[in-house]
């Protein structure tokens, strides 16, 4: 049920972007640019959740008399931070997806806030945000 759900958030978010890029305000524009990127971001951090339940930490305890904390063995299935004795049939979730979507936030925000301060300046110029009216004057 949660899957379902989920695919309904994204695929409406997804269509109201959509619509609001159709739109001929700028403002609305880059609101819909900001909702496109935040399904694309759902859908990406859905697909690492759905495919496992377990957080991926260390599961071991750390050795006291090591001078270091994680030890990494590739051939034995260690892979330190993540988990100890990974196998094809683990039941983690896959943290790399969590770490894409943290930076694609970063980036969507960046992109949102110049074309924001974009549309401020035309606003200032030219007295209006509609693009026929801008295209109009512009010749």
């Amino acid at each position: 049920m949660t899957e379902v759900f989920t695919a309904l958030t994204i695929s409406l978010l997804f269509g109201i972007g959509i619509y609001m890029i159709l739109r001929r305000d700028i403002i609305k524009i880059a609101i819909g640019f900001s909702l496109i990127s935040h399904s694309i971001n759902l859908t990406i951090v859905t697909s690492g959740i759905f495919t496992g339940t377990l957080v991926p930490i260390l599961t071991n305890t750390i050795n006291e008399h090591a001078d270091f904390i994680f030890t990494d063995d590739f051939a034995g299935g260690v892979l330190s931070p993540i988990v100890t004795g990974v196998t094809e049939n683990s039941n983690y979730a896959d943290p790399l997806t969590q770490a894409l979507v943290l930076t694609a936030i970063v980036i969507s925000f960046a992109t949102t806030a110049v074309l924001l301060t974009l549309a401020y300046r035309i606003n200032e110029e030219y007295g209006t945000t509609d693009v026929d009216e801008l295209r109009r004057l512009y010749g």
